[in-house]
C-alpha cells in the first residue's frame, strides 16, 4: 500500500432530486485517516464548487503537502491550480483509464450513496445539504470502519 500521510482526495459526484434535476458533492478525505474535511454542494459542477471544498478543509484542517484529484475540468482549471498554489500544495492527478489512483474517495461516495442518498428522495438541495452534512458527520465519528 502507499504512504497516504500528507495526501487529501477529492472528487464531485451527483445527486438526483425528485424533479430530475442533479446537484452536485464536492468533496475532500483524508483517506489515511479516512475522514471527509470539506465537501460543497451545489446546482453546478464548476471548479467553484470544487475550490469551495477545499477551502473548508483548509480552514479546519493541517495542510497537506498533496490534493489528488481526477483530471475533471474543476480540478484542471486555471482557478482550482491557483489554490492550491497559494496554499503551497502539489497537485496530482489520476492519470487517464486509472480511476484506481483516487480508490478511497471513489469507495466514500460509494458508501454515502449506499448508506444515504439511495434511502431517500430529496426534493431540494437544502434537503441535500442537511442529509450530506449529517451523514459526514456520522461517517468521521461514528461509522465503524477498520483504520488501525
Amino acid at each position: 500500500m502507499h504512504d497516504l500521510s500528507g495526501v487529501w482526495q477529492t472528487n464531485i459526484t451527483y445527486i438526483q432530486l425528485t424533479n430530475h434535476r442533479w446537484v452536485y458533492l464536492a468533496t475532500v478525505l483524508d483517506p489515511e485517516k479516512r475522514k471527509v474535511l470539506g465537501y460543497k454542494i451545489g446546482d453546478t459542477m464548476t471548479a467553484y464548487l470544487a475550490i469551495s471544498a477545499l477551502q473548508m478543509a483548509l480552514d479546519k484542517h493541517q495542510r497537506p503537502l498533496i490534493v489528488h484529484s481526477d483530471m475533471g475540468s474543476q480540478y484542471t482549471s486555471a482557478e482550482f491550480n491557483i489554490k492550491c498554489q497559494n496554499y503551497g500544495l502539489k497537485h496530482s492527478y489520476s492519470l487517464k483509464g486509472h480511476p484506481y489512483d483516487n480508490g478511497r474517495m471513489a469507495a466514500l461516495h460509494s458508501i454515502l450513496k449506499r448508506e444515504e442518498v439511495y434511502l431517500k428522495a430529496y426534493q431540494t438541495l437544502a434537503e441535500v445539504q442537511a442529509a450530506i452534512g449529517w451523514t459526514s458527520n456520522f461517517y468521521n465519528c461514528n461509522r465503524i470502519s477498520n483504520v488501525a
